[in-house]
Order: structure tokens, then sequence, then C-alpha cells
């Protein structure tokens, strides 16, 4: 199960760095976002995606035993968009052993 994370995470994560390579070729990412916020649904999505961010922020607080490390994730987060969180997925997945390993928190004797 753990392998397959890898991979669906290691596909997904080349797509969407792919996918913003290209966007980032064809137009300047602030004239994108101008674009985005003059629409109504565009803000919605942007709100989504926010929401969605900060969920992922607070679970990666959760479950990352180095609050350092933790904050360092959470900021590159914030600036870089899911991007962080699949490269962020993929790395606790090499590292986990069980898949309760890769959700839930370590116990707060291994946290540092």
């Amino acid at each position: 199960m753990l392998r397959t994370t890898i991979i669906v995470c290691g596909i997904l994560l080349g797509l969407l760095v792919a996918a913003i390579l290209i966007a980032s070729n064809q137009s300047n990412v602030l004239a994108g976002l101008r674009y985005v916020i003059a629409n109504p649904w565009g803000i919605v999505t942007l709100l989504d995606l926010s929401v969605g961010l900060l969920f992922i922020a607070v679970w990666l607080a959760l479950v990352e035993p180095n609050r350092w490390r933790a904050a360092a994730w959470i900021a590159a987060l914030f600036i870089l968009g899911n991007v962080v969180t699949l490269a962020y997925l993929l790395s606790r997945t090499c590292q986990a052993q069980r898949l309760s390993d890769l959700f839930l928190p370590s116990r707060p004797s291994e946290r540092r």
C-alpha cells in the first residue's frame, strides 16, 4: 500500500510541476491571478484552495515531530501550494512503515 502511495504521489507531483512549468511559459502568475480574481468563481476557487491549505498545515503541524521542520514545510506550503503537500506526503511515505504512520502523529515519546 505504501509503495502505491509513493507511486501516486510521485506521478501527481510530476504532473503538477509540469502544469506549473507550462503555465509559467504561457503567462505571468500575477496576470493569471488578476484574471482569476476578476471572476466570482475564481474567488471561490481561491477560497477553497486556502481552506484546503490551512487544513493541510494543521495536519502537518500535528504529525511532523520536529517543530522547526514543520514550520518550514508550512511556510513553503503557503508560498508554493499543493506541490509542497505532495512533496511532504512523498517524503513521509518513504519514511513510514505502516499506513497509519503516514497520516497519524507519532507518539509523544518520539517527538523532537
